[in-house]
């Protein structure tokens, strides 16, 4: 008796790992289906695959609908040809910096999120990195200025209201 009984545990185990096995992959066919649909949503394509998407050529090529990295003259470029660059941040002059330096030492990554957060929205990446590099120069400046002291070097370098 004891070895039917072993055999129907071992038999019980044995299916459930096959139900475990089976539910992953109906969650992977799932997930992979909608990953085709986003890409013919994307393309415009029908459900079968592309001759374009699989056939590779010599050179580099930019691939349809994929995002390529601009170089900085090509930003000036085409900031200049717009007009405005549509990166426009509200003035961070006179007391914007130093109303955000606490007496408790602070990374320039901790003063850098104050500033995101008073802004009052959500900056792209690239009026981020502007802030940034005002945040520098503000910084560097009120240190030599002795507004604010800092303490450290590199990483480590933390400023406060003395």
């Amino acid at each position: 008796m004891s070895n039917l009984e072993s055999a129907k545990a071992a038999i019980q185990a044995e299916l459930s790992h096959a139900k475990k096995g089976l539910a992953f992959y109906q969650s992977r066919i799932d997930s992979l289906e909608k990953m085709i649909a986003q890409l013919v949503a994307v393309s415009g394509a029908t459900d079968a695959p592309s001759a374009s998407l699989v056939k590779a050529k010599r050179g580099r090529k930019p691939i349809a609908g994929k995002k390529t990295k601009l170089t900085k003259a090509t930003k000036i470029k085409r900031v200049a040809k717009d007009g405005a660059s549509g990166n426009e941040l509200p003035s961070t002059g006179r007391d914007f910096w130093p109303n955000l330096i606490l007496e408790q030492p602070q990374s320039a990554s901790e003063v850098l999120n104050a500033a995101i957060s008073t802004l009052g929205f959500t900056p792209t990446k690239l009026q981020a990195q502007k802030l940034a590099g005002r945040m520098t120069f503000a910084l560097n400046a009120l240190v030599k200025a002795n507004k604010i002291q800092d303490s450290g070097k590199g990483r480590e370098r933390r400023f406060f209201k003395a």
